[in-house]
């Protein structure tokens, strides 16, 4: 009984029996659930269930506000995603030689908007852009509209709604991805830096030919992690917007939440099918690169 139990607790089997809740979550919530979206992405629909093979996929590329959704959505990620990196990376080297009281005091300023609650921070930025909101209140105050006449109806059914949802999504990021870098800096050795001054380098070459090389690892975990992110945001916009926002900020997920509550699975799923390869396809060429900055 004695040498049963030191076999099954063994060094390797305790790390496969630690593992398999997790392994079990997996397959549970994600794997099976994967898998039953292909079958519906090839079958006619749920009642007959014919396979049809790729004609699903073709019908959802061809869906006019499926093409609407893919339009704004690279676009949102185009923008938002770069402008979150540079500002986050921006503020991280400012941050970064100051004493660590203070450091950390802003830190924590930055990072609230991370533990606002969604329904709060949705009531927020509400009383902040609706019609009788702050910002159209300054701008009366400021004499360029004309209180309540020419006042948009709300922010976000005007061409500048992008533009707010890009703001909201860089509010509640840029202090996560502001940690990231911070802790990528501090990796980088100092005596790198000491031996640049040596050799004459200002702050501008000491920051391309130091810094830039040694936070690539982290530009590319910090990357990732914004595209995953950049997908969240609906979750505020729809609170924001309901199921059927302005054209201008239609995005895959409010497709998605529509095919569901329509009953459409099919077209929910083929669409699904094409964010999974995009997001495959760009982790694949993020892991291809950084496996060569580590090789280089």
């Amino acid at each position: 009984m004695a040498r049963r139990l030191r076999r099954i607790f063994r060094h390797d089997n305790v790390i496969y029996l630690l593992l398999l809740p997790s392994l079990v979550g997996l397959a549970v919530f994600y794997v099976v659930p994967f898998g039953i979206s292909i079958y519906y992405a090839a079958i006619d629909n749920v009642v007959s269930r014919e396979f049809v093979g790729l004609d699903n996929l073709v019908a959802a590329w061809n869906n006019e506000a499926f093409q609407i959704a893919v339009d704004n959505t690279l676009i949102f990620m185009g923008v938002s995603i770069p402008l979150n990196m540079m500002l986050s990376l921006v503020l991280a080297l400012i941050l970064n030689p100051l004493g660590k009281k203070l450091r950390r005091v802003l830190l924590i300023f930055f990072l609230m908007p991370l533990v606002i609650p969604s329904g709060s921070m949705v009531y927020f930025w509400s009383r902040l852009i609706s019609r009788t909101g702050m910002l159209n209140r300054v701008l009366y105050y400021l004499d360029i509209v004309s209180y309540p006449y020419n006042m948009p109806n709300d922010w976000l059914n005007t061409d500048y709604a992008m533009w707010f949802i890009i703001g909201i999504f860089i509010w509640k990021n840029i202090g996560f991805n502001m940690i990231l870098f911070q802790a990528g800096l501090d990796f980088i050795p100092k005596d790198y830096y000491e031996y640049a001054s040596i050799e004459g380098a200002g702050r501008i070459r000491k920051f391309f030919l130091v810094t830039l090389p040694y936070l690539m690892p982290t530009f590319l975990i910090v990357f990732i992690l914004s595209v995953v992110n950049s997908f969240k945001v609906f979750r505020e916009i729809f609170t924001l917007t309901g199921p059927y926002p302005n054209r201008s900020i239609y995005l895959l997920q409010h497709f998605l939440n529509n095919q569901f509550a329509g009953m459409n699975y099919q077209m929910m799923a083929s669409a699904s099918f094409y964010i999974f390869g995009f997001i495959f396809i760009l982790v694949f060429i993020l892991y291809w690169l950084q496996q060569r900055q580590t090789y280089i």
